[in-house]
């Protein structure tokens, strides 16, 4: 049997995974919507969720949660870090699905047409909220609302993510 600190542990992963993932999904949908005045279904999933973004979150984690650093630092590091998660992710999805999922042609400031400092901006920024907000926020919950409504969101959440992820994926492979 699993143990309440472990599902309490996962239900926090989950909670931050989605909505990291969604509000990826919200400022990229708002992005196209400001430059362009298009709605787009933005990401490779079905969900409003784009996993790029807790996957680094999550990156950045594993590599600056152990440090004690104050927000500009954090910032620096974070925009850095983010940066070459971006460039890599983009020619790795590529190299994988044949399609390339993003582009910053003809951006100011552009990096390889793959990145932007503009977006490594954000990307620091959003880091910052994370850390200091999501992460912090998820430990909360996590500790307080009762056991069997971090098992629910945990496992629907965990189910309804990897369904579409599957779907998603397989779908983007018979497209290639």
């Amino acid at each position: 049997m699993i143990q309440e600190k472990h599902w309490r542990t996962a239900f926090r992963y989950v909670f931050e995974f989605v909505a990291a993932g969604f509000i990826g999904w919200l400022y990229e949908v708002a992005t196209m919507w400001i430059m362009f005045r298009i709605y787009e279904n933005r990401g490779i999933l079905n969900l409003p969720v784009i996993p790029i973004y807790p996957v680094g979150a999550f990156i950045l984690l594993a590599l600056l949660h152990k440090r004690k650093m104050n927000p500009v630092v954090l910032f620096i590091a974070a925009s850095v870090i983010t940066t070459l998660f971006e460039l890599g992710s983009s020619y790795l999805l590529e190299f994988i699905f044949h399609q390339q999922f993003w582009t910053y042609e003809g951006w100011y400031l552009s990096i390889l047409d793959r990145s932007c400092v503009i977006s490594s901006a954000i990307f620091g920024i959003m880091s910052v909220a994370y850390f200091f907000g999501l992460h912090p926020l998820s430990g909360k919950l996590s500790r307080s609302l009762p056991k069997g409504l971090c098992i629910a969101f945990t496992v629907i959440s965990s189910a309804a993510l990897l369904a579409d992820f599957i779907i998603s994926v397989t779908g983007l492979l018979r497209q290639r």
